[in-house]
């Protein structure tokens, strides 16, 4: 990755060495303060190291990589693992800031100089060692240090902290479930079932008597069009499962941002939607809101515990199989289409990054982060 830039900044007490994306999206620093290396990402790790040897030749080795959950942290804090001051990098700082001004260099980024994604610790003015210029002690984030643990695998989570994942594994990775997961799994929809059922007729029999199957071909629909955008940069989990037994039928994640998606199934009806009624077909309109879903509320939730930067999540409603959809308004944060206007989404940008992206993909995709959601 030769495109990536390394940028100096200054603020509050700390000196540092930024790795940049070329969009300008931190992925790691150097400390000069007290010499530590920090990754945000462990798939960086190289990247960051090359970009900074290439400015300081005599580059320590990795010290304050975030790590991956272990075993449980000793009650008593662990030493944080120190190296020397590198010699000569101030100067080489200093000589790579061509901007001339003399300012901070913290704009950039792209974000402002105390975004907690990217200058995490004790930054804000008034932190201990910001007025006397001696440096603060070094937070979880700044070392790489995990977070002390607590039971059922979760970590303490304090002010400026975020918990810690177990790692990923077969098990607990969600990226492998198909559209309608929890539908299929409760129908017995496994193949050889399938095909027994087939074969006896029984398939024929239940199939209308059944709203769940009714419900799980809307979710193969739209399961079939998220999966058109991940060209454009989407990425897609279905049947993210809650804490309380329900799931988010569908999670998509990408540059405009994150969709909790839910569908109903009409097959063959027209749907209106006004003055808090629902109506499809020929039938009578009946109560319905469009607000109030769990899906992206508690979808927020688990970001804000995981990621560093906010998280935005909004509901869209597909309404599948319907030959017409007439929707009189709809509340903010809220969007209700038919499965084919999903692809409207593809082109929205400008509110996660590529790497934010990844990194809100990762959690997501990991069971342990929903136990509690």
């Amino acid at each position: 990755m030769q495109d990536l830039k390394v940028t100096s900044w200054q603020l509050f007490g700390h000196d540092r060495l930024y790795v940049n994306l070329p969009d300008g999206t931190a992925i790691g620093w150097a400390d000069l303060g007290n010499g530590t290396i920090t990754v945000l990402h462990p798939r960086y790790r190289d990247a960051v190291l090359d970009a900074l040897a290439r400015q300081v030749p005599d580059m320590p080795s990795l010290v304050g990589e975030d790590a991956p959950a272990g075993p449980p942290a000793p009650r008593t804090p662990p030493q944080v693992p120190r190296i020397p001051p590198m010699r000569g990098m101030r100067k080489r700082a200093a000589a790579r800031d061509t901007d001339g001004s003399g300012e901070e260099a913290g704009a950039a980024f792209g974000e402002s100089a105390t975004d907690p994604a990217h200058a995490p610790g004790p930054e804000a003015e008034g932190a201990p060692g910001a007025e006397t210029g001696q440096q603060a002690p070094p937070t979880p984030e700044m070392t790489g240090e995990p977070l002390s643990a607590v039971p059922g695998g979760q970590q303490e989570q304090g002010a400026g902290r975020r918990a810690v994942l177990p790692a990923l594994t077969p098990a607990n990775d969600l990226a492998a479930r198909r559209a309608g997961e929890e539908l299929r799994e409760q129908l017995g929809e496994s193949a050889a079932g399938t095909l027994v059922r087939a074969a006896t007729g029984a398939l024929r029999r239940h199939k209308e008597a059944d709203p769940r199957r009714t419900a799980l071909a809307g979710e193969r629909r739209v399961g079939a069009e998220l999966r058109r955008l991940t060209r454009h940069g989407w990425r897609v989990l279905h049947s993210v499962p809650l804490s309380d037994g329900t799931w988010i039928g569908h999670l998509l994640i990408g540059p405009g941002g994150v969709f909790a998606v839910s569908t109903e199934h009409h097959p063959g009806v027209d749907v209106r939607i006004a003055d808090g009624t629902l109506r499809t077909g020929d039938g009578d309109p009946r109560p319905y809101a469009l607000e109030g879903r769990p899906g992206a509320p508690r979808a927020r939730r688990v970001f804000e515990r995981y990621c560093a930067f906010d998280v935005p999540v909004r509901t869209v409603l597909v309404f599948s199989g319907v030959t017409g959809l007439d929707v009189a308004a709809t509340p903010a944060g809220v969007r209700v289409c038919r499965e084919r206007q999903l692809s409207a989404l593809a082109p929205l940008t400008g509110v996660l990054t590529a790497t934010q992206v990844e990194r809100v993909y990762d959690v997501a995709r990991n069971r342990e982060a929903w136990r509690d959601a």
